[in-house]
């Protein structure tokens, strides 16, 4: 491992770490969510079944499931997937520009969300919640040179209720 790699690993243990002593908290919240309308939640399509490529399991227990989440190269679109569980993303955020992706709904309807260029810095943790996600894909329009060299996303996802 480089060193310029070892540092986002270390930090991301010692995030890790802290968090475990949120996560009740963190679970409480996302029950909360549990009365989601399941259509958009179809058996089969759970992200580590149907976009493998992109979504590993790196940890689960009952109330949680870690995955390590990475972007495909530009020109390739992940299959049709869902996250059916609240979740929070971690990423090492070190600035400069950000892959140029494309939303699919199953509706048929696109989100694009083109890159956006910011300042590099040395780097900082970025956290992001998310509500769980009906069926969607998402495209590769471009990606950065820099990205190629970046650790993967983590996505935490809390368990909850009858889902798990």
């Amino acid at each position: 491992m480089r060193m310029d790699q070892a540092k986002p690993a270390i930090a991301r243990r010692r995030f890790l770490a802290a968090i475990g002593t949120a996560l009740p908290a963190f679970i409480s919240f996302a029950r909360l969510a549990d009365a989601q309308d399941k259509s958009g939640f179809p058996d089969g399509y759970d992200a580590v079944q149907a976009a493998p490529g992109s979504h590993k399991v790196i940890f689960e227990n009952a109330l949680v499931r870690v995955l390590e989440v990475t972007v495909p190269p530009p020109g390739k679109t992940e299959p049709m997937h869902h996250h059916r569980w609240p979740s929070f993303f971690l990423d090492w955020d070190t600035g400069g520009s950000s892959p140029h992706v494309r939303y699919h709904r199953p509706d048929g309807s696109v989100r694009d969300q083109p890159s956006i260029n910011e300042p590099v810095h040395p780097g900082k943790w970025s956290v992001e919640w998310m509500k769980p996600e009906p069926m969607h894909a998402i495209e590769v329009v471009d990606k950065p040179e820099s990205a190629v060299t970046e650790p993967p996303l983590l996505r935490v996802e809390i368990k909850c209720g009858s889902q798990s």
